[in-house]
């Protein structure tokens, strides 16, 4: 696979997440077995708005070559905050703040992040 390949994997991916999450809050929630107040879905929008930026920025940015420091700077982001997304949806799965299929989010943060981690170390 190509990095274009997987910029429009993720940015397909996330806006997808991002749109649920805009649009339909609680309902979103409620699939992983949570509930959200007022602020919760207000927060849970925030969170969708920002899938909807990056899933913009990588759908953009997919033309570019690794080589380009935007794009390596783009691919480094994508890396440390899947690599953060991975953590913090793990100790969430572990602990039971949601439910099983919070492990799908940790898979898509893993695999992502691995993904683009390759492409930034690849020779």
């Amino acid at each position: 696979m190509k990095l274009n390949q997987w910029m429009v994997a993720k940015a397909i991916v996330v806006a997808v997440f991002g749109i649920g999450f805009v649009l339909v809050p609680v309902f979103v929630a409620s699939i992983y077995g949570m509930s959200l107040d007022a602020a919760g879905a207000l927060m849970a929008r925030l969170f969708g708005a920002a899938f909807i930026f990056e899933g913009i920025v990588l759908w953009f940015a997919k033309s570019g070559a690794i080589s380009e420091k935007p794009v390596r700077g783009l691919v480094i982001a994508v890396v440390v905050s899947n690599a953060i997304g991975v953590i913090v949806t793990l100790l969430a799965t572990l602990s039971g703040v949601w439910n099983a299929l919070g492990w799908l989010s940790v898979g898509l943060y893993l695999v992502f992040g691995l993904g683009f981690a390759y492409f930034l170390f690849k020779k």
